[in-house]
């Protein structure tokens, strides 16, 4: 009998604990979701953790007992955006074939998915690039981030080129298709068009810049 009230709490005190954990996990989410769409009306300098809370709907508490402090939470959102992209980019990339023009042609894609390319997301993007060169946490995170995604173009760039055997310079087509994606990103933060068009001109852009290298794979075909 002893044994079998034990099991039965031990379950009990396990299914409390998971219960306890999935809230913790769905506040923490409310959290960041809050706290993302602060920074995207207001950007990061001068926004305080009672703007969050007040946005969250909950105390100043709340905030401190899951993120200690605002700069672990403001951390933590340009986390949350860099790994939404890379989960959305990975789960394209599986389901592609394993040719470099494919994957390149994704990552394009992906860029301007409407999940990655909204007006929110973009104005937090922004807004962590323009304090990286004043905050070093911001600047580390997002040069990490920047240097991991400009790392996968030229890996890309150079197996297509070894396939086609042409010789090019990969690490200048992998930054210059950066600049592109980048600078269609500004074009659309500054001027507010970011409508389903705009993103698909952007994206034609950028196949019409990689069809100057590797017209068999960039060409007509795509709308380049």
């Amino acid at each position: 009998m002893t044994t079998v009230v034990y099991v039965i709490i031990k379950n009990n005190m396990a299914k409390k604990t998971t219960e306890i954990s999935n809230q913790s996990s769905v506040r923490r989410q409310q959290l960041l979701d809050a706290a993302l769409s602060v920074v995207a009306r207001r950007g990061l300098s001068g926004i305080t953790v009672n703007d969050i809370a007040d946005e969250a709907g909950c105390s100043y508490g709340v905030i401190a007992f899951h993120f200690k402090t605002k700069e672990r939470l403001l951390l933590a959102v340009l986390d949350l955006l860099a790994s939404n992209y890379e989960k959305i980019w990975l789960d394209a990339a599986a389901s592609a074939s394993a040719s470099p023009a494919e994957k390149l042609r994704l990552l394009i894609d992906v860029d301007f998915d409407p999940r990655v390319a909204k007006t929110k997301n973009l104005a937090v993007w922004m807004a962590f690039w323009a304090e990286a060169s004043r905050v070093p946490a911001y600047k580390k995170r997002c040069s990490e981030l920047k240097h991991r995604s400009l790392d996968t173009m030229v890996t890309l760039v150079s197996e297509l080129a070894a396939e086609r055997a042409v010789t090019v310079d990969a690490p200048a087509i992998a930054r210059g298709l950066y600049a592109i994606t980048d600078g269609c990103w500004v074009f659309s933060h500054v001027t507010g068009e970011n409508s389903p068009d705009m993103r698909e001109r952007s994206r034609k852009l950028c196949l019409t810049f990689l069809a100057a290298f590797f017209p068999s794979d960039f060409g007509a075909a795509d709308g380049a």
